[in-house]
């Protein structure tokens, strides 16, 4: 690469974790070629190697503060497989308390990410102060509004404390089942909080976001743009799921690719991951085309393109909204925004559905398990795309081998070519404004990539590492690297 000149947004800001975008520009500032650079790393491939299965639901959350929850169910779903049990072998108690923990998180982190995160650059605009462009910009601009995403997101907070066993790691999904149930008086504690948010909360949220995205429609239709297959959780019928149902992957096209199971090691049919030299980050592709040619897409975009329908009013409503505007597949990464509303209010109508069911009081919570030699995978919709549990067990139930797919893994070749094919149009000189550079953030926050999670690989050969020796007068002496040019 000869490039003349790199310009780094370090950090890109608000987002989970740590990452810089570098561009590389030539003589005449055209752009060579773009990174979004990973520069932290996490080791739970490796160290959750030895340890007894059971333990994984408690290990694995600790990967991040956000994500937890959908971390803790999705090994208690490899677990249970590794135990011999189907997501339907549990009691149908537990089976409807892990999905209404599930939805409790969802709720939380897209009221986060949206008002939180992505709000800033669309309500202060992507060229305001930014100083100001944040959460607290957002509040000065719309304090009542605020008040109540604050208290949305608190409500999926009380979600997870309840039928977790605590706010932040959950401890409560354990093989073939849950340790706790939910009392009558927790039940209608929650139900009046998540009816409130249908009430006050939704309708103002969704007017918001709308007019947000019609204001910056020319936004939407130019910033990151760009043609993937996309992968997400549907049920027997094509409708949404997040937490069982069948994993499809969609061509460009419309058509279904592929579909598989949940809680089998089908996955490696269909998934290949590679590395490159400059992030920590795996890069998975559709393993039965090229690398090139392999990218997909997972998470809200990923999945309202892939499901047929949605099964709640509210969300199916805007689905079809969004459809007529602009169809299906849509490529514009910013819709990830869009996403997130759709994926909000289906969330708020599934919580309330589970509430009334009233199997959801029931006392019935495990079936029994017995350590075996067995591959357990589990695999479910965390809010930022398809997060993948597998564990393999010898005879003692002690894990012999572990992978983990998490959604921003699977994002990271997207995120980098959706930042790469907007800075070729948008650098135009060695030093851009600030806003323009911002924009570049906003496809990377679009994602809601979540690199603390993402940074789990150690295993021989699977990270690119490069290892220089400099002598005392700065002078690079050899540089050894695990992979070729």
């Amino acid at each position: 690469m000869n490039a003349t000149k790199i310009i780094k947004v370090d950090p890109v800001t608000r987002i989970e974790g740590h990452a810089e975008i570098k561009l590389f520009l030539d003589e005449n500032n055209h752009l060579i070629d773009s990174q979004v650079k990973v520069v932290e790393f996490r080791g739970f491939e490796k160290f959750l190697i030895g340890r007894p299965v059971e333990e994984m639901p408690l290990l694995t959350p600790r990967m991040c503060g956000i994500c937890h929850s959908p971390h803790h169910l999705c090994s208690g779903k490899a677990v249970d497989r590794a135990f011999g049990l189907e997501p339907q072998d549990l009691p149908p108690t537990a089976f409807k308390l892990r999905r209404l923990m599930l939805m409790g998180s969802f709720i939380h982190s897209h009221v986060l990410h949206f008002f939180y995160l992505a709000a800033p650059d669309l309500v202060l605009g992507p060229d305001s102060d930014p100083a100001k462009r944040n959460v607290f910009g957002v509040l000065e601009a719309n304090p009542e509004l605020v008040k109540k995403v604050i208290a949305a997101r608190k409500v999926g907070q009380k979600i997870t404390k309840i039928l977790g066993g605590r706010t932040v790691h959950p401890v409560t999904a354990v093989p073939g089942g849950q340790s706790q149930g939910l009392s009558q008086e927790n039940r209608d504690s929650i139900m009046k909080d998540v009816k409130d948010i249908a009430t006050n909360f939704l309708p103002e949220a969704k007017d918001t976001a709308m007019a947000l995205f019609d204001q910056y429609a020319d936004a939407i239709g130019s910033l990151g743009v760009l043609p993937t297959m996309h992968m997400g959780m549907v049920g027997n019928e094509g409708e949404l799921r997040f937490y069982d149902g069948k994993v499809r992957l969609l061509g460009h096209d419309a058509q279904v690719l592929e579909e598989f199971s949940s809680s089998d090691p089908s996955y490696r049919d269909v998934i290949s991951e590679r590395i490159k030299d400059y992030s920590y980050l795996k890069f998975p592709y559709y393993k039965k085309k090229s690398f090139e040619e392999g990218c997909y897409r997972v998470g809200p975009l990923a999945r309202v393109n892939a499901a047929d329908k949605i099964d709640t009013p509210i969300a199916q409503e805007l689905l079809t909204e969004f459809r007529n505007k602009f169809g299906r597949p849509t490529p514009q990464s910013l819709l990830y925004n869009y996403s997130r509303i759709i994926e909000l209010a289906h969330g708020v109508e599934a919580t309330l559905e589970l509430l009334e069911d009233p199997d959801i009081l029931g006392t019935k919570l495990r079936t029994p398990v017995e350590p075996r030699e067995e591959e357990g995978v589990g695999i479910l919709e965390a809010h930022r795309g398809t997060l993948f549990h597998h564990y393999v067990t010898d005879r003692k139930g002690i894990t012999t081998d572990v992978n983990l797919i998490v959604a921003t893994v699977s994002n990271n070749e997207a995120i980098n070519r959706s930042v790469n094919v907007s800075a070729k149009e948008l650098i135009v000189d060695a030093e851009p404004a600030e806003g323009l550079l911002n924009r570049l953030e906003m496809i990377v926050r679009a994602y809601d990539p979540c690199f603390s999670c993402a940074t789990h690989v150690l295993k021989s050969g699977a990270v690119a590492t490069e290892v220089q020796i400099i002598d005392h007068k700065g002078s690079t002496l050899k540089t050894l690297r695990n992979w070729e040019d």
